[in-house]
C-alpha cells in the first residue's frame, strides 16, 4: 500500500467521480482508475460501487477511507508545517488529562507571547488519557504533559516514567469534588454532608477521551467507586468538556472534577468534595529525559505551579 493509492482513494471519495478526481490530482483517468483497483485487490475489499452516474463508497470502503483520510491530512498537515519554515518558527506542544490545565496557562501567557514572541509560534493543546499523555511526551509528540493519579499511587508513575524515559515532577494536590449548579435542587434536598450519597439520582456527565462505559472517572479511585455503588440512572458521554459544563449549567446533571472547580463568572457552580483518604490526587508535570525545554515550556510550568498554588 503506498500514500498514493490512499490519496487517489481519498480523492474520488471526496469527488464521487473518478473523472473530477483524475482532474484534480492532474494526471489521467486511467492511471486513478488502475491505482484504486490496485488498492481494492491488495486489501481484498470493494472500496467504490461503480455506476454509469459515477462511484459511491460501499460500507467496508467508508471504515478504510475514515483511516486513509486520517494518513492523508496528517502528512498533509506536516508538510504545511515544515515546507514553510519563513511561516513557522517555534513549536509548543502540551498534553493534558484535564483541558482546564491547558487553557488557563496558556490565558495567563498572552501578555508574554504578545509582546515577547519576534518569531512566529504553532502551539498545540491536547486533551488525552493518563497513558497518552505520557506516550505523547515519550515520542515527542508533546514536550510536556500534565496528569494526575490518586495519591496512593505514586508508584504508578515512578514505573511507568522509568519504563518510558521520561520525568516527573509534583505540582500539587487537589480533591475530587462533585460538580452541580449552584441552585441544584439537591442542595435544598438534602443536608450537606448527605448529598454525595443521593448523587446519582441525578444524570451524570461524563466527559471522555475514550468510550469506556465500565469507567466512571480517569483514574482508580475508591471515592467514586463509592459514589457509583450502583450505576447512575442516566449517564450522559460527550467528548467535548465546555458542552458538558453547559450540560452542567442547565440541567440537575452533574460531573466529577479532579479539583474544586473554577470556572468564568458565567457558570455559578457549587463544588462538593468527596469523603475518603482516597479522595486526594497529586498533580505533575512530566518531560522527557535528557530533553532541553523551550522558554514557552518553562513559562508553562511556572504557571501551572501558580495555579495550584492559588488552589
Amino acid at each position: 500500500m503506498t500514500f498514493q493509492q490512499l490519496s487517489f482513494a481519498v480523492e474520488v471519495a471526496k469527488c464521487a467521480s473518478i473523472n473530477k478526481a483524475a482532474e484534480r490530482l492532474y494526471t489521467h483517468q486511467s492511471n486513478v482508475s488502475s491505482t484504486i483497483k490496485q488498492l481494492e485487490d491488495e486489501l481484498g475489499i470493494q472500496i467504490f460501487q461503480r455506476t454509469q452516474k459515477g462511484v459511491s463508497v460501499t460500507e467496508e470502503g467508508r471504515e478504510f477511507l475514515s483511516y486513509a483520510d486520517e494518513i492523508v491530512n496528517k502528512l498533509a498537515f506536516v508538510e504545511n508545517l515544515y515546507a514553510k519554515s519563513h511561516f513557522r518558527k517555534q513549536y509548543f506542544s502540551v498534553s493534558s488529562m484535564r483541558s482546564y490545565f491547558l487553557s488557563v496557562p496558556i490565558t495567563n501567557l498572552y501578555a508574554y507571547l504578545s509582546s515577547h514572541q519576534e518569531d512566529p509560534i504553532y502551539i498545540r493543546l491536547k486533551k488525552q488519557s493518563f497513558l497518552d499523555v505520557l506516550d505523547d511526551v515519550q515520542y515527542c509528540r508533546s514536550e510536556l504533559g500534565v496528569v494526575f493519579l490518586a495519591k496512593s499511587h505514586k508508584r504508578r508513575i515512578h514505573r511507568l516514567s522509568s519504563v518510558k524515559g521520561l520525568n516527573y515532577f509534583e505540582l500539587g494536590e487537589s480533591r475530587i469534588s462533585v460538580v452541580i449548579r449552584d441552585d441544584h435542587p439537591a442542595l435544598e434536598k438534602y443536608p450537606a454532608d448527605k448529598i454525595t450519597d443521593h448523587i446519582t439520582e441525578y444524570p451524570y456527565s461524563i466527559t471522555e477521551n475514550k468510550e469506556n462505559f465500565a469507567q466512571f472517572y480517569d483514574d482508580d479511585s475508591e471515592a467514586v467507586s463509592q459514589l457509583f455503588k450502583a450505576p447512575p440512572k442516566c449517564m450522559i458521554s460527550i467528548n467535548d468538556s465546555a458542552a458538558s459544563q453547559d450540560i452542567i449549567a442547565e440541567t440537575d446533571a452533574f460531573f466529577i472534577s479532579s479539583t474544586p472547580w473554577q470556572h468564568p463568572k458565567y457558570y455559578r457552580f457549587s463544588s462538593i468534595p468527596l469523603d475518603g483518604e482516597d479522595n486526594t490526587l497529586t498533580h505533575y508535570y512530566v518531560v522527557k529525559k535528557g530533553q532541553e525545554l523551550s522558554p514557552l515550556a518553562e513559562r508553562y510550568i511556572l504557571e501551572l505551579r501558580k495555579m495550584f498554588e492559588a488552589m
